[in-house]
């Protein structure tokens, strides 16, 4: 009689454990997606009527950080950046989001995220509550 307790309760740890490994697996996703919770769009970087060399600093739409500078005098070039992550690091030449796409540039458009169970845009709680809730279940076919 005793056996067979400890077998049940060894056996429910044992579920629990596994349901910690997955929530641990699920958060490990969701802090290295970076880009999870942003938005990614082209960014204009110019130095159109700078005076000085200016140089430039993004996050892109898949985490990276780059920097680059432009010379004075009128240039422009236009990246995918997530919003909030463009500056100018020193200089006279600025950064600014489009609100619509450039047609002549690389679309910043992304394929739906992964782990995004319910189709809202973002991993979330709720993903994690459909995900543990078919967690197991046989697949039909």
């Amino acid at each position: 009689m005793y056996s067979r307790k400890c077998y049940k309760i060894y056996i429910y740890v044992m579920k629990v454990i596994r349901i910690i490994r997955l929530l641990g697996v699920f958060l490990i996703f969701c802090l290295t997606s970076a880009s999870l919770n942003a938005q990614c769009n082209q960014h204009v970087f110019t130095s159109v009527g700078a005076t000085k060399w200016t140089n430039f600093e993004y996050l892109d739409c898949d985490g990276n950080i780059h920097n680059f500078g432009l010379p004075a005098g009128g240039y422009t070039i236009i990246f995918c950046a997530d919003i909030g992550t463009a500056f100018a690091l020193n200089g006279d030449g600025f950064v600014y989001p489009l609100l619509t796409e450039h047609p002549s540039y690389a679309s910043c458009i992304q394929t739906p995220c992964q782990g995004d169970f319910d189709g809202d845009g973002n991993v979330g709680v709720s993903d994690l509550q459909i995900f543990l809730a078919n967690y197991g279940i046989p697949c039909e076919n």
